[in-house]
């Protein structure tokens, strides 16, 4: 059966961000184990780069686990085609030569739109994105900058 609307939000998430209320907390969800694999061998130099910077900035969030890795692989696959068409489509420009010698969109414009699509959609399920990441604090439950600076405001309200 389809599911509409946003997807669930992991309980992981939810209760990094704070939630404080029972119900909305699933105590039986499953919780993937262990660390983020390494790099995987057989990933493109343009990806290994993608995934070494994800894994610096968020791998002490402890949300990207080895579980995770085969969503992290398509990510960081992505970006890099992302990348590569991008600059591809710079150079070449977003109105080429046709076959029969007419103008025409250039191809690439489309690998570029999928793949920036596919990047945002799974820089979401990651926690990657800015909105995914409210209120988020790292596995040693220190706060973020955005959460200790929404503190700050909500202290100088109070007072």
């Amino acid at each position: 059966m389809a599911r509409n609307g946003r997807p669930p939000t992991p309980t992981a998430l939810k209760i990094l961000r704070g939630e404080t209320r029972p119900s909305r907390i699933n105590r039986q969800e499953p919780i993937p184990v262990g660390e983020l694999v390494p790099v995987p061998d057989d990933l493109n130099d343009e990806a290994k780069v993608v995934w070494r910077r994800v894994v610096h900035a968020f791998g002490h969030t402890g949300v990207i686990r080895s579980a995770d890795s085969d969503v992290m692989r398509l990510y960081c696959e992505a970006v890099a085609r992302y990348e590569r068409a991008s600059r591809l489509l710079d150079q070449s420009g977003p109105i080429i030569r046709g076959r029969q010698g007419d103008m025409v969109k250039n191809p690439l414009h489309q690998i570029v739109r999928d793949n920036a699509t596919l990047v945002r959609s799974l820089a979401g399920e990651l926690g990657l994105t800015p909105a995914a990441r409210v209120g988020l604090k790292d596995a040693n439950g220190r706060p973020t900058p955005a959460s200790t600076t929404l503190q700050r405001l909500q202290a100088k309200r109070t007072s």
